[in-house]
Protein backbone atom coordinates (compact mmCIF):
# COMPACT_ATOMS: atom_id res chain seq x y z
CA UNK A 1 0.00 0.00 0.00
CA UNK A 2 1.37 3.43 -0.94
CA UNK A 3 2.00 6.25 1.50
CA UNK A 4 -0.86 8.20 -0.09
CA UNK A 5 -3.28 5.32 0.49
CA UNK A 6 -2.10 5.07 4.08
CA UNK A 7 -2.78 8.78 4.59
CA UNK A 8 -6.28 8.47 3.13
CA UNK A 9 -7.05 5.48 5.37
CA UNK A 10 -5.90 7.39 8.44
CA UNK A 11 -7.98 10.40 7.39
CA UNK A 12 -11.08 8.23 6.96
CA UNK A 13 -10.57 6.66 10.39
CA UNK A 14 -10.27 10.05 12.06
CA UNK A 15 -13.29 11.34 10.12
CA UNK A 16 -15.31 8.35 11.32
CA UNK A 17 -14.33 9.04 14.92
CA UNK A 18 -15.28 12.69 14.49
CA UNK A 19 -18.73 11.86 13.11
CA UNK A 20 -19.34 9.48 16.04
CA UNK A 21 -18.35 12.23 18.45
CA UNK A 22 -20.80 14.66 16.85
CA UNK A 23 -23.55 12.04 16.79
CA UNK A 24 -23.36 11.67 20.54
CA UNK A 25 -22.72 15.27 21.55
CA UNK A 26 -24.40 17.54 18.98
CA UNK A 27 -26.40 19.21 21.73
CA UNK A 28 -23.17 20.91 22.81
CA UNK A 29 -22.92 22.91 19.57
CA UNK A 30 -24.75 25.90 18.14
CA UNK A 31 -26.93 25.44 15.05
CA UNK A 32 -24.50 27.41 12.87
CA UNK A 33 -21.72 24.99 13.81
CA UNK A 34 -23.91 21.94 13.19
CA UNK A 35 -24.80 23.28 9.75
CA UNK A 36 -21.12 23.51 8.87
CA UNK A 37 -20.60 19.92 10.03
CA UNK A 38 -23.55 18.88 7.88
CA UNK A 39 -22.13 20.55 4.80
CA UNK A 40 -18.72 18.94 5.20
CA UNK A 41 -20.30 15.55 5.89
CA UNK A 42 -22.49 15.63 2.78
CA UNK A 43 -19.58 16.79 0.65
CA UNK A 44 -17.36 14.00 1.99
CA UNK A 45 -19.94 11.24 1.55
CA UNK A 46 -21.98 12.38 -1.47
CA UNK A 47 -19.73 14.80 -3.32
CA UNK A 48 -20.84 18.12 -4.85
CA UNK A 49 -24.40 19.17 -3.96
CA UNK A 50 -26.63 17.52 -6.54
CA UNK A 51 -30.18 18.18 -5.27
CA UNK A 52 -32.46 21.16 -5.95
CA UNK A 53 -32.84 23.85 -3.31
CA UNK A 54 -35.86 23.09 -1.09
CA UNK A 55 -38.95 25.28 -1.24
CA UNK A 56 -39.22 28.54 0.66
CA UNK A 57 -41.24 27.04 3.50
CA UNK A 58 -38.68 24.33 4.17
CA UNK A 59 -36.56 26.45 6.50
CA UNK A 60 -34.26 23.74 7.84
CA UNK A 61 -33.86 22.07 4.44
CA UNK A 62 -32.80 25.33 2.79
CA UNK A 63 -30.25 26.07 5.52
CA UNK A 64 -28.74 22.60 5.19
CA UNK A 65 -28.75 22.76 1.40
CA UNK A 66 -26.89 26.09 1.52
CA UNK A 67 -24.28 24.68 3.91
CA UNK A 68 -23.61 21.83 1.48
CA UNK A 69 -23.94 23.77 -1.78
CA UNK A 70 -21.51 26.52 -0.76
CA UNK A 71 -18.67 23.97 -0.66
CA UNK A 72 -18.81 23.76 -4.46
CA UNK A 73 -16.31 21.25 -5.87
CA UNK A 74 -14.35 20.72 -2.64
CA UNK A 75 -12.75 17.26 -2.78
CA UNK A 76 -13.82 14.39 -0.56
CA UNK A 77 -10.51 14.43 1.30
CA UNK A 78 -10.64 18.20 1.84
CA UNK A 79 -14.21 17.91 3.14
CA UNK A 80 -13.18 15.26 5.67
CA UNK A 81 -10.27 17.44 6.74
CA UNK A 82 -12.61 20.43 7.02
CA UNK A 83 -14.99 18.44 9.23
CA UNK A 84 -12.17 17.36 11.54
CA UNK A 85 -10.59 20.82 11.69
CA UNK A 86 -13.96 22.43 12.43
CA UNK A 87 -14.49 20.01 15.32
CA UNK A 88 -10.95 20.49 16.62
CA UNK A 89 -11.38 24.27 16.63
CA UNK A 90 -14.53 23.95 18.76
CA UNK A 91 -13.57 20.96 20.92
CA UNK A 92 -9.76 20.57 20.94
CA UNK A 93 -10.03 17.64 23.35
CA UNK A 94 -12.51 15.62 21.30
CA UNK A 95 -9.95 13.08 20.02
CA UNK A 96 -8.98 12.11 23.54
CA UNK A 97 -12.15 10.02 23.72
CA UNK A 98 -10.91 7.32 21.39
CA UNK A 99 -13.46 5.92 18.97
CA UNK A 100 -16.34 7.86 20.46
CA UNK A 101 -18.19 4.79 21.75
CA UNK A 102 -18.66 6.48 25.09
CA UNK A 103 -20.97 9.08 23.58
CA UNK A 104 -24.66 8.41 23.20
CA UNK A 105 -27.23 10.60 21.44
CA UNK A 106 -28.92 13.09 23.76
CA UNK A 107 -31.94 14.10 21.76
CA UNK A 108 -32.41 15.48 18.28
CA UNK A 109 -31.64 18.70 16.49
CA UNK A 110 -33.32 20.13 13.42
CA UNK A 111 -29.94 20.10 11.73
CA UNK A 112 -29.72 16.32 12.31
CA UNK A 113 -26.04 15.95 11.49
CA UNK A 114 -25.66 12.78 9.44
CA UNK A 115 -23.31 9.95 10.40
CA UNK A 116 -22.11 6.81 8.68
CA UNK A 117 -24.34 4.67 10.88
CA UNK A 118 -27.53 6.59 10.20
CA UNK A 119 -27.63 9.00 7.27
CA UNK A 120 -30.69 11.19 7.14
CA UNK A 121 -31.24 12.81 3.76
CA UNK A 122 -34.07 15.16 4.59
CA UNK A 123 -33.65 17.19 1.39
CA UNK A 124 -36.09 14.90 -0.39
CA UNK A 125 -39.32 16.35 -1.75
CA UNK A 126 -41.41 14.64 0.94
CA UNK A 127 -39.79 16.43 3.87
CA UNK A 128 -42.15 18.29 6.14
CA UNK A 129 -42.13 22.07 6.00
CA UNK A 130 -43.02 24.67 8.59
CA UNK A 131 -46.55 24.71 7.17
CA UNK A 132 -46.82 20.97 7.86
CA UNK A 133 -45.64 21.53 11.42
CA UNK A 134 -48.20 24.30 11.90
CA UNK A 135 -50.99 22.07 10.59
CA UNK A 136 -50.09 19.23 12.94
CA UNK A 137 -49.51 21.53 15.91
CA UNK A 138 -45.82 20.71 16.32
CA UNK A 139 -44.92 23.63 18.56
CA UNK A 140 -41.27 22.71 19.03
CA UNK A 141 -40.51 22.46 15.30
CA UNK A 142 -42.32 25.72 14.60
CA UNK A 143 -40.34 27.41 17.37
CA UNK A 144 -37.09 26.24 15.78
CA UNK A 145 -38.19 27.46 12.36
CA UNK A 146 -39.32 30.93 13.43
CA UNK A 147 -35.99 31.56 15.17
CA UNK A 148 -33.94 30.63 12.11
CA UNK A 149 -32.10 33.20 10.01
CA UNK A 150 -34.34 32.62 6.98
CA UNK A 151 -37.73 33.18 8.57
CA UNK A 152 -37.85 36.93 7.84
CA UNK A 153 -37.73 36.27 4.11
CA UNK A 154 -40.61 33.76 4.05
CA UNK A 155 -42.87 34.66 6.96
CA UNK A 156 -45.36 36.47 4.69
CA UNK A 157 -45.21 34.11 1.70
CA UNK A 158 -48.32 32.22 0.58
CA UNK A 159 -48.19 28.47 -0.01
CA UNK A 160 -49.62 26.49 -2.92
CA UNK A 161 -53.09 26.74 -1.36
CA UNK A 162 -52.85 30.50 -1.16
CA UNK A 163 -52.45 30.70 2.61
CA UNK A 164 -49.64 32.04 4.79
CA UNK A 165 -48.29 30.64 8.04
CA UNK A 166 -50.44 33.04 10.04
CA UNK A 167 -53.60 31.85 8.27
CA UNK A 168 -52.90 28.20 9.02
CA UNK A 169 -52.21 28.92 12.68
CA UNK A 170 -55.42 30.93 13.03
CA UNK A 171 -57.40 28.27 11.15
CA UNK A 172 -56.10 25.49 13.41
CA UNK A 173 -56.76 27.57 16.51
CA UNK A 174 -53.32 26.94 17.97
CA UNK A 175 -52.76 30.00 20.13
CA UNK A 176 -49.16 29.12 21.03
CA UNK A 177 -48.10 28.72 17.41
CA UNK A 178 -49.98 31.84 16.35
CA UNK A 179 -48.19 33.78 19.07
CA UNK A 180 -44.81 32.57 17.81
CA UNK A 181 -45.64 33.73 14.30
CA UNK A 182 -46.96 37.15 15.30
CA UNK A 183 -43.78 37.79 17.30
CA UNK A 184 -41.60 37.53 14.20
CA UNK A 185 -40.71 41.20 13.53
CA UNK A 186 -41.45 40.98 9.80
CA UNK A 187 -44.79 39.18 10.24
CA UNK A 188 -47.74 40.99 8.66
CA UNK A 189 -50.69 40.50 10.99
CA UNK A 190 -52.98 41.72 8.18
CA UNK A 191 -51.55 39.40 5.53
CA UNK A 192 -54.26 38.51 2.99
CA UNK A 193 -54.60 35.07 1.47
CA UNK A 194 -55.37 34.45 -2.20
CA UNK A 195 -59.02 35.26 -1.49
CA UNK A 196 -58.28 38.48 0.38
CA UNK A 197 -58.92 37.05 3.84
CA UNK A 198 -56.72 37.83 6.84
CA UNK A 199 -55.88 35.57 9.77
CA UNK A 200 -58.61 37.40 11.66
CA UNK A 201 -61.15 36.18 9.08
CA UNK A 202 -59.99 32.60 9.74
CA UNK A 203 -59.96 32.80 13.52
CA UNK A 204 -63.30 34.61 13.56
CA UNK A 205 -65.13 32.24 11.23
CA UNK A 206 -63.67 29.13 12.89
CA UNK A 207 -64.67 30.23 16.37
CA UNK A 208 -61.14 30.33 17.70
CA UNK A 209 -61.71 32.85 20.47
CA UNK A 210 -58.19 33.00 21.87
CA UNK A 211 -56.73 33.54 18.41
CA UNK A 212 -59.19 36.34 17.71
CA UNK A 213 -58.16 38.07 20.94
CA UNK A 214 -54.46 37.65 20.20
CA UNK A 215 -54.80 39.03 16.69
CA UNK A 216 -56.85 42.01 17.86
CA UNK A 217 -54.33 42.73 20.62
CA UNK A 218 -51.56 42.47 18.01
CA UNK A 219 -53.11 45.25 15.98
CA UNK A 220 -55.02 43.29 13.34
CA UNK A 221 -57.28 45.49 11.23
CA UNK A 222 -60.90 44.44 11.81
CA UNK A 223 -62.16 46.42 8.80
CA UNK A 224 -60.24 44.62 6.03
CA UNK A 225 -62.72 43.14 3.52
CA UNK A 226 -62.02 39.95 1.59
CA UNK A 227 -62.53 39.66 -2.16
CA UNK A 228 -66.28 39.22 -1.57
CA UNK A 229 -66.47 42.34 0.54
CA UNK A 230 -66.89 40.56 3.89
CA UNK A 231 -64.99 41.60 7.01
CA UNK A 232 -64.06 39.37 9.94
CA UNK A 233 -67.15 40.66 11.74
CA UNK A 234 -69.38 39.53 8.86
CA UNK A 235 -68.09 35.96 9.15
CA UNK A 236 -67.90 35.83 12.96
CA UNK A 237 -68.75 32.43 14.43
CA UNK A 238 -70.73 33.67 17.45
CA UNK A 239 -71.77 36.69 19.49
CA UNK A 240 -68.73 36.46 21.78
CA UNK A 241 -66.41 36.89 18.82
CA UNK A 242 -68.56 39.68 17.41
CA UNK A 243 -68.23 41.51 20.71
CA UNK A 244 -64.43 41.25 20.52
CA UNK A 245 -64.47 42.70 17.00
CA UNK A 246 -66.69 45.69 17.72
Amino acid sequence: MSDLEDEVDLLEEEFTRATKFIEGSHDQFEQKHLLKFYGFYKQATSGKCNVPKPGIFNISGRAKWSAWNELGTLTREAAMQGYIQHLSSLKPEWNQHGDGDGFKPKGTSWVSVSTFAQEEDDLEAGEKTIIDFIKEGNLEEVRKAVTSDEIEAVINELDDEGLGMIHWAADRGNIDILQLITKVPAANVNLRDSGGQTALHYASSCGNHQCVRLLVDSGADRTVPDDEGETCLDVAFDDEIKAMLM
